[in-house]
């Protein structure tokens, strides 16, 4: 995995052929390097016969020996993206069950495949570098640090591996459910592939793309070292200097900055981020992720707003806002 293993951890495992075959190998790995490891699974509540998957994973588990722990999902209400909620959901879950057990990571099975997948509907959005670098090997999020292992790795290939180790997967209807993006994006794969614009080549660009945003991040820190201070927990930045950086610049002080703030994972849609570059250049006050932009006394100003934490609250001792350690009798 390109780094030190650790002593103990989870993997997500579904009950799809990618996630039994990620459990298979995960299982070899952490035998041969004595890692205490751990398998979650999530039932979103969406479909009945998912206990058959979960069934096929409890009996994996148990031949290799492995405790398989359950959580349940509850949190859609029928609005919004059924499936960026469940996703959502379904990361929050496992990461207070792994809190809860000590466990710092969990791995993923997302593959090459779907790697591409993400590449197309983020490029359909007509997103940035950040979007089209697509997914990390390697990404932190509600604190844990979730790996990747497979995302250079063929479908295909997978498995072909499982049919060689004589290993059952359950394949998940949705998967044929052309209702969702993602499963038209996988069938326009296979035209692009005739074109030359295949899995492969396409996993090469979010590569690329990955090394230009480490640069642009990189220069980020450095220009911020520069203009930006911490003044009472909010983001003030020399409003000449600001003006002085190219766009992309000034876009990620921004998005950094209310990523931040907010604690969202997720950095704001790039046209709300052009309507904040806007505001600043007509010196107008503007919200955006629960916290307002201004200017006063020659800098920019990024703070949070009053109704974002109006009714946040605190134990003595805890994080109020998941940034101030409340402190007192």
């Amino acid at each position: 995995m390109g780094h030190r293993p650790p002593e103990k951890m989870a993997v997500a495992v579904s009950g799809g052929g990618d996630s039994i075959a990620l459990l298979s190998a995960m299982a070899r790995y952490a035998v041969d390097r004595k890692i205490d490891l751990h398998v979650i699974t999530v039932d979103h509540g969406l479909r009945p016969e998912f206990k058959n998957e979960v069934a096929v994973v409890t009996s994996l588990c148990q031949k290799l020996g492995l405790q398989h722990h359950l959580e349940y999902w509850s949190g859609w209400d029928g609005a919004g993206n059924m499936q960026a909620e469940a996703r959502d959901g379904r990361y929050a879950l496992m990461a207070d069950w792994a809190y809860a057990q000590q466990i710092e990571h969990i791995a993923v099975a997302h593959t090459a495949d779907d790697q591409a997948e993400t590449f197309l509907m983020r490029l359909a959005r007509a997103s940035g570098v950040d979007g089209l670098s697509a997914m990390s090997a390697r990404t932190v999020r509600h604190s844990i640090t979730w790996l990747r292992p497979f995302l250079g790795t063929r479908r295909d290939a997978l498995r072909l591996y499982l049919q060689a180790a004589g290993l059952s997967w359950v394949e998940d209807p949705t998967n044929r459910n052309r209702d969702f993006e993602r499963i038209r994006v996988r069938d326009a794969l296979t035209v692009l592939e005739t074109l030359g614009v295949g899995v492969d080549a396409l996993v090469e660009v979010t590569s690329h793309m990955r090394q230009a945003r480490d640069a642009l991040d990189w220069q980020s820190f450095l220009v911020a070292r520069e203009l930006v201070t911490i003044e009472a927990g909010a983001v003030a930045m020399d409003l000449n200097l600001f003006r002085a950086q190219p766009v992309e610049m000034m876009r990620r002080l921004v998005i950094h900055s209310l990523k931040w703030l907010s604690g969202s994972y997720y950095p704001a849609r790039r046209d709300s981020i052009a309507r904040v570059l806007d505001a600043i250049a007509e010196a107008r006050t503007v919200t955006l992720e629960g916290c307002q932009v201004s200017q006063a006394n020659g800098r920019v100003w990024i703070y949070r707003e009053l109704n974002a934490v109006a009714e946040i609250e605190a134990e003595v001792g805890d994080a109020w806002d998941d940034r101030w350690t409340i402190d007192g009798p």
